[in-house]
């Protein structure tokens, strides 16, 4: 790895809200907050750390910049298994270590491994135009779904499912949990696995929206057995008020590099620059000899 690529900083503020028809979306984008801890994890009484834990969870932070900066240091990730039962939600999985810091990159994947995030679906306009690119370039992505939204789009879920793509836990109406309490906390990710699993998905990865991670966010990670996972690579599609197509292009085009986790919207609002974006960002990373993988 170059002294460039360990110089990268990271885009970590964003935000959305869920969709409500193809309205404008209000964003905000609060701070996240880090949590310190000696060798970055809280061991839960009675639970070993795995070692696909210990390697999601390093000694470096991401710093915030603005889009078109340029990412730091990696870290690696564990593939997601959805599970066959419906009746089965992440909320009853034994507890893991506590982290103190989300997943920002995919070092596990291969040399030029990239990753793909879909967050605020799914949406039945635009997750559809989502899943289309991505099966005519024959690459896998990650789509962090809104859970109440799930019960309107179940076919659309399963869809996304059959294709290959891991589905995540991203709350269940996209509220800002710095804001909630433990209890709160775990009632987003439980309802959002609730919803989930009338689409036969037991989520193992969660998102928290706008980046923003507290200890009780990784308490009730810990909890439900989720691995909480952020980004790398902000291009800020969600700000449609003052990004466009090509400002998404330029941005995932000159600050991805391996191993990054790349932001993108299917949900919380109009997404017509997203999918455009898409259909030229996506073959020119994968000709640069990038592979794109699914958590």
């Amino acid at each position: 790895m170059s002294d460039e690529d360990l110089q990268r900083t990271v885009q970590v503020n964003h935000a959305g809200q869920p969709e409500v028809g193809d309205a404008a979306e209000v964003r905000r984008a609060p701070r996240r907050k880090v949590v310190a801890a000696i060798g970055g994890v809280t061991l839960v009484a009675g639970v070993s750390v795995t070692a696909g834990i210990v390697a999601a969870i390093r000694d470096s932070n991401p710093k915030t910049t603005t889009a078109g900066a340029v990412p730091t240091a990696r870290r690696s990730g564990e593939n997601a298994t959805p599970s066959p039962s419906p009746s089965i939600t992440v909320s009853h999985r034994p507890a893991t270590a506590v982290a103190t810091k989300p997943q920002y990159y995919v070092d596990n994947a291969g040399p030029k491994a990239i990753a793909l995030t879909m967050d605020d679906g799914p949406h039945p306009v635009y997750t559809p135009q989502v899943l289309e690119i991505l099966r005519d370039h024959g690459i896998k992505a990650t789509f962090n779904m809104i859970g109440s939204q799930v019960g309107a789009n179940l076919s659309i879920v399963r869809e996304v499912s059959a294709a290959g793509h891991t589905i995540t836990n991203h709350t269940w109406n996209h509220a800002d949990l710095t804001h909630e309490t433990y209890k709160e906390v775990c009632s987003q990710m439980d309802r959002c696995n609730d919803a989930l699993a009338q689409a036969n998905q037991s989520p193992s990865i969660f998102r928290a929206p706008y980046g923003n991670w507290s200890g009780s966010v990784f308490q009730a990670c810990a909890s439900r057995g989720l691995q909480p996972v952020d980004w790398s690579v902000d291009p800020r599609d969600w700000d449609t008020a003052h990004v466009d197509t090509q400002d998404i292009v330029h941005t995932v085009l000159r600050t991805t590099r391996a191993h990054d986790i790349i932001l993108e919207h299917d949900g919380g609002g109009v997404r017509r620059n997203t999918v455009a974006a898409m259909k030229i960002f996506i073959p020119k990373l994968i000709a640069e000899g990038y592979n794109f993988v699914a958590m």
